[in-house]
């Protein structure tokens, strides 16, 4: 089952008919209480990751159901003016950034890396700015391209953990995200300044 989009924004607008729908989906999956609020988390935090962003953003906000998963989906378009690129080449150029210490936040960083104009000065950078999170990317066809998979980046930074000190920050901030704890996996699919991040759980 797949419910209705809706159009919800970094400013907060279409949030509240969002959690309708996801309270609804859960009622529809037989939730109980316990996992219907985990749902409706999730949920939350999705819709919260936009309005990290420096800017005003729309996007497409939708649940399907099929068997016993719940994917939880959101799809929008991350323009980038100039500024917002030299900020993310200093980043790139320091290879880190001091408020992207949350998993979510460091989803939000690698979008915006993923989503730079398409040139060799800042895709050159791209690799070294993405940091261990670009061990869950894969390259499409084009350079733009990009998919990005928790369980992928997850099972790279375990193997890791042993001997690498950026590995084992990596692993400790995943232990306090609560996307990481309650989700079974989450994707990001960008191509070009479209990006769709969707959140899968079992219950």
């Amino acid at each position: 089952m797949k419910t209705e989009s809706i159009s919800i924004s970094s400013a907060g607008t279409g949030k509240d008919k969002a959690l309708a729908i996801t309270e609804k989906t859960g009622a529809y999956a037989g939730l109980d209480h316990n996992n219907m609020l985990r749902l409706r988390l999730l949920s939350e935090e999705l819709m919260g990751l936009m309005n990290s962003f420096t800017k005003e953003l729309v996007g497409s906000f939708w649940l399907e159901s099929k068997d016993d998963t719940i994917e939880v989906h959101l799809k929008t378009e991350i323009p980038m003016d100039l500024q917002t690129r030299k900020d993310i080449l200093s980043v790139a150029t320091s290879g880190k950034n001091s408020a992207a210490r949350s998993f979510m936040g460091k989803i939000r960083e690698m979008i915006e890396i993923a989503t730079l104009p398409d040139d060799p000065e800042t895709k050159a950078m791209t690799e070294q700015a993405m940091g261990l999170m670009y061990s869950g990317c894969q390259m499409g066809t084009h350079s733009s391209n990009y998919s990005w998979a928790m369980s992928t980046y997850v099972a790279s930074i375990e193997t890791q953990s042993e001997t690498q000190k950026d590995a084992k920050d990596e692993l400790a901030d995943l232990e306090r995200s609560i996307v990481a704890n309650l989700a079974d996996d989450v994707t990001v699919h960008i191509v070009g300044s479209e990006v769709e991040i969707t959140i899968y759980k079992a219950f």
